[in-house]
């Protein structure tokens, strides 16, 4: 016999966690399944959260248990490798460490399972289980809407299914909302090694914050490339645990097509000068796998919603397509999606329009904002490395003209051409504006009609809301 709830959510990460508590504490009979052994079980991702959004939909967030021992990281060391990584160019930022404190380093299989006892507290059920399929009424025909969904554990109902069950989604797919191909998935690899944390603060020179918090200028530099594929890594060590975290990732796309082993990538990392000080006398834990948005050429899916069915997260593909700091954004969906939940119980309503506002909300918040696949298109088509290239060629040819005792306006006539090529990708770069300047425009928009600069209707004024 079928079990009848008010909201199944499947996946019991960030977003799920976030879409059950919410929904929960509006007294919705909700369902939570989670395929691990536990919440957070399979994490290998998400190792910051940030501070702000993660309080306000998890109140004691940033007094729990799990931040003993954490570090704070107060700098980012970009390189960008050319010339099979021979050479490298960046920048180095640190802020410091106030600045940096909405920036929370944690164990992604601790604070998981740390949000699910909150969902559950708020009166969701968690349950184990592996959901194969959805269940469907009127399947096929016109009018069908999502009822359920079939799980190795038995069959369950509800009006509203959320789907927050990562990017490789049974769900999404099913659904045919989603079926991402290999421009879009990063694999990313993460060594855990134990280190003396004595050793890890001698080498990493970190300090006291003034809230007792450790301090991590950011010593490990975060190397990242296109050559031959889209690649990045970074460590992060955390004495007052013994830990170093070494974190791989690869575009999968590219992985393929130069076929690419991403341990043989993983070991250059790890045979790095300052990532192999910070783990030498240390002992290999473990490794993991999951799979990853970051660098994503694609963006989100074009539709997120079904009538009986809502896609939040990783598994709209939602992880911001350059940075992928997804966690955020599936905190703040899930809270969405869970106050969606709560309008459309209180109405008894749940026609196809009342889910679509769950899209229309999304696109006209700083989540549609931020799909900007664009940038990363430039990153790992070539623009970036040709930027790259020819800021090589131009500093090369100065250092070798210095040698040779040539006076400063004479290198500065002989770099002007070295700059060239990359003009045609300068060029190309006024696209990847383009979002900014929608945005600034639709927020400009009511001010520019109240002085009348700016018709109030037509098809091409700008508009606070749905444009």
């Amino acid at each position: 016999m079928s079990a009848k709830y008010d909201v199944i959510v499947v996946g019991a990460g960030l977003g799920g966690t976030a879409a059950a508590k919410t929904a929960a504490e509006k007294k919705l009979k909700v369902l939570l399944l989670e395929r691990g052994r536990r919440p957070g079980d399979k994490q290998m991702s998400g190792s910051y959260l940030f501070r702000t959004i993660t309080e306000e939909v998890f109140p004691g967030f940033e007094q729990a248990d799990f931040h003993k021992g954490q570090i704070r990281v107060a700098g980012i060391d970009f390189r960008w490798m050319l010339d099979n990584d021979e050479k490298r160019y960046g920048v180095s930022v640190a802020p410091g460490a106030e600045v940096m404190r909405n920036w929370m380093t944690v164990y992604r299989n601790e604070t998981d399972e740390w949000f699910a006892e909150q969902a559950v507290k708020s009166g969701a059920e968690l349950k184990t289980a592996l959901v194969t399929d959805l269940l469907w009424e009127n399947e096929g025909a016109e009018g069908a809407r999502v009822k359920g969904v079939v799980t190795d554990v038995g069959n369950f109902e509800a009006p509203i299914t959320i789907d927050a069950s990562g990017l490789n989604s049974l769900i999404a797919q099913r659904s045919g909302l989603a079926d991402w191909g290999l421009d879009k998935v990063m694999l990313g690899l993460k060594y855990i090694y134990r280190v003396d944390g004595d050793l890890l603060r001698q080498r990493l020179q970190t300090y006291m914050d003034t809230d007792g918090v450790e301090v991590d200028w950011g010593a490990t530099q975060m190397l990242c490339g296109s050559n031959p594929d889209h690649f990045g890594a970074h460590a992060t060590g955390m004495p007052g645990r013994g830990i170093v975290s070494i974190c791989f990732y690869s575009a999968l796309k590219e992985m393929v097509e130069a076929r690419v082993n991403i341990h043989q990538r993983a070991q250059w990392y790890l045979n790095q000068p300052t990532c192999k000080r910070l783990i030498e006398g240390g002992e290999f834990v473990y490794c993991n796998f999951h799979a990853l948005a970051a660098g994503d050429m694609v963006g989100y899916v074009s539709k997120s919603f079904l009538s009986g069915l809502l896609l939040v997260g990783d598994a709209g593909g939602f992880a911001q397509p350059v940075d992928n700091f997804g966690a955020n954004v599936a905190l703040w969906l899930g809270r969405m999606a869970g106050e969606l939940c709560a309008e459309m119980k209180a109405t008894n309503d749940y026609s196809e329009a009342m889910f679509a506002k769950y899209e229309e909300n999304w696109r006209n918040s700083w989540v549609g904002e931020d799909n900007v696949p664009e940038i990363s298109v430039f990153m790992r088509d070539g623009g970036l490395n040709q930027v790259f290239s020819s800021m090589d060629d131009a500093v090369s040819y100065a250092f070798a003209c210095k040698w040779e005792n040539k006076s400063y306006p004479s290198i500065i006539l002989g770099v002007i051409p070295k700059l060239l090529p990359v003009l045609p990708v300068l060029l190309e770069m006024p696209h990847l504006g383009r979002r900014a300047a929608e945005v600034g425009l639709k927020r400009a928009a009511p001010f520019m009609q109240l002085l009348g600069l700016w018709p109030s209707a037509g098809p091409n004024a700008p508009t606070s809301k749905g444009q």
